[in-house]
């Protein structure tokens, strides 16, 4: 494996174990306080979204835990596979791996969510329009890259097109 690759796992494990140690000290000492952070926008008020996603809580979809973590699942070894098509395609690229660091430890947090905590543990309130934790943070981290990179004109990112989304697919389809 690559420097570089090892450093991005080592960083995916590292905002993995931030994300949990965080839900475990706030369940274990903190759970029943809430206090402002940046008032009147932010607060801390821990809550369990039983839902296990804000699109099933917002819509009251009432989809189950078992198809949220398949779906998970699913995205999980899609980020995975992309990630390795990638560096396959364009070799060892820094925003690639910041990218990936950050949306693979959003997906991995959120499995375990769904898994062991039967839900999230969402603890920081945007005042009431909705509650989230570290593991969203991350996710729209990914996406603020994403957008940033676009308007930036990354190298890499400007050579995605329909050709390489082709590619993508019958490399993963290779691969089953």
């Amino acid at each position: 494996m690559k420097t570089q690759n090892k450093k991005t796992y080592i960083s995916v494990f590292i905002l993995v174990a931030i994300d949990q140690i965080i839900k475990i000290v706030i369940n274990n000492k903190f759970f029943d306080k809430k206090f402002p952070i940046l008032p009147p926008l932010l607060y801390f008020d821990p809550m369990f979204n039983r839902d296990y996603s804000w699109f099933n809580s917002m819509l009251q979809l009432g989809v189950g835990k078992y198809i949220h973590i398949l779906i998970v699942v699913i995205m999980s070894i899609l980020i995975y596979q992309l990630y390795q098509y990638l560096n396959k395609q364009f070799g060892d690229n820094k925003i690639i791996n910041i990218m990936y660091a950050f949306i693979f430890s959003g997906a991995i947090c959120s499995l375990i969510d769904k898994v062991f905590w039967n839900g999230s543990l969402d603890y920081i309130s945007l005042n009431v329009f909705f509650t989230f934790d570290l593991k969203d943070v991350y996710i729209n981290v990914f996406i603020g890259l994403v957008i940033l990179s676009l308007i930036l004109k990354n190298k890499v990112l400007s050579q995605i097109d329909d050709d390489i989304v082709k590619d993508f697919t019958k490399y993963v389809l290779r691969k089953l």
